[in-house]
């Protein structure tokens, strides 16, 4: 089934210049919308949505999130960010050993290091403090939500 078949199937002649679809096809639509990827608007070819703005949005690589709750003003792009990752554990008190005893909690944890290894340490055996963040977090290369990617394509006449 060609692309525009598809749009009419879905009622797109109702859709308003300047509003954005998610379109999940390898293949383009018609020539009725532009591909959000921050390219210019010919004046000639799209003068309605020339009125309206001189560039397409660039979305490309960004997850569009409704307006409202924590999100930035509308059309400002919001950085990244990471939830809160805390733990704690206590240090021993006596000036000599360097544990961490018990509890740890969280994102760190502690192992063990017998006289020699890699530290030296003079021959004393000691602990080793760790942090680390996917003992709390789901972790990964970047910081995502839950997704499948789309293209996004604005109406343009």
């Amino acid at each position: 089934m060609d692309s525009n078949r598809i749009l009419i199937s879905l009622g797109s002649n109702s859709l308003e210049i300047g509003m954005v679809v998610a379109w999940t096809l390898s293949s383009n639509p018609s020539d009725n919308y532009l591909e959000c990827n921050g390219q210019g608007v010919d004046k000639n070819k799209y003068p309605k949505l020339y009125q309206l703005m001189h560039n397409v949005p660039d979305y490309r690589g960004v997850f569009l999130r409704g307006l409202g709750g924590n999100s930035s003003d509308l059309g400002i792009l919001q950085n990244d960010a990471i939830r809160n990752i805390t733990g704690s554990f206590m240090v021993a008190g006596n000036g000599n050993d360097h544990g961490l005893g018990q509890p740890q909690s969280g994102a760190f944890y502690q192992t063990w290091r017998a006289s020699g290894s890699e530290w030296g340490n003079n021959g004393t055996p000691y602990y080793m403090t760790y942090f680390d963040a996917s003992r709390v977090v789901p972790a990964a290369e970047e910081n995502r939500p839950v997704n499948k990617s789309v293209r996004y394509f604005m109406k343009a006449k």
